[in-house]
């Protein structure tokens, strides 16, 4: 098995962009470097202002440079992607997503690097791969790595990101068992914690209960990845039974739905009619007293 350590730059980070520079690492199963790969590439559109401000590549670098699938790191990855090789990427849904634009789709097996790290220590500050570089410090094998391979290391340059990432797997490695963070990233995974947002920290099971009509909200949230779906579902099934359903919004929010019946039960029938972002289990609620009046 071979395992590649994969970063990109690209000109943005819309669905229009592409990528700039493709780096990665192949290591052998021991983590010793075997091949390094570096290769910027001309992109078929310009390289926007808020991404050169991030890795200062600028137009002129890659003026002369082959579009990427020409790139001889492109022409190895292509090699290297069979289902006996792992792919090791941080936040691997945007550098795949991009990679796809240039025809590259992986069979390799995956451990995306930024899942793990919020799934193993989701209290433990950012998930990003420079905060970790900092907090664990990743940063102090930075020198002797570099004069070891020759390599000039910068921050959010794809060679410099690859470069942590190493460092960064080779702490997951001794504090977790390899096939087991395949297996965790071939599914959506179930997280205890709140990742982001004004609720970061809390439980989803916590707030199921307390903040139920927000997790439902998030449900309907466009961009939602799927370990946060997942996970608040996940809660919502959990704490259906114990939970006492009730209307967040309008002139009745806090009653339940046979309450607002036996107060105005025309309010319900509106609300099944009227609301076209009614929740799946508000609206089952409601039909279920109606039903019940029939």
């Amino acid at each position: 098995m071979k395992i590649i350590l994969l970063d990109t730059e690209t000109t943005g980070i819309f669905e229009k962009d592409r990528v700039c520079q493709l780096a990665f690492f192949v290591l052998n199963e021991e983590l010793e470097i075997e091949e390094i790969h570096n290769d910027m590439c001309k992109p078929p559109l310009a390289i926007s202002y808020e991404a050169m401000a991030v890795h200062h590549i600028t137009p002129e670098m890659v003026e002369n440079e082959p579009v990427c699938t020409q790139t001889r790191a492109y022409q190895r990855l292509l090699e290297l992607n069979t289902s006996h090789n792992l792919l090791v990427i941080q936040n691997a849904s945007f550098d795949l997503g991009m990679l796809a634009k240039e025809g590259f789709i992986s069979q390799m097996n995956l451990i995306d690097t930024f899942r793990i790290l919020r799934f193993y220590y989701p209290l433990e500050g950012s998930f990003s791969l420079q905060y970790k570089r900092y907090q664990w410090g990743l940063y102090k094998h930075e020198e002797t790595f570099a004069k070891q391979y020759g390599l000039s290391i910068n921050a959010h340059d794809a060679l410099g990101d690859v470069v942590v990432l190493k460092h960064l797997f080779e702490k997951l490695c001794d504090e977790h068992s390899l096939p087991q963070m395949i297996l965790l990233c071939e599914e959506p995974m179930l997280l205890t914690y709140v990742p982001y947002g004004k609720h970061k920290g809390k439980k989803f099971l916590e707030l199921a209960c307390t903040a139920r009509h927000e997790l439902q909200y998030m449900l309907g949230a466009n961009g939602l990845d799927e370990d946060v779906r997942f996970s608040i579902q996940h809660a919502l099934e959990m704490t259906q039974e114990s939970f006492v359903l009730t209307i967040g919004f309008g002139k009745y929010s806090g009653k339940t739905p046979q309450e607002v019946f036996e107060i105005d039960p025309n309010y319900l029938t509106w609300m099944l009619t009227k609301m076209e972002n009614l929740n799946a289990e508000l609206k089952e609620a409601i039909e279920k007293v109606l039903s019940l009046q029939k």
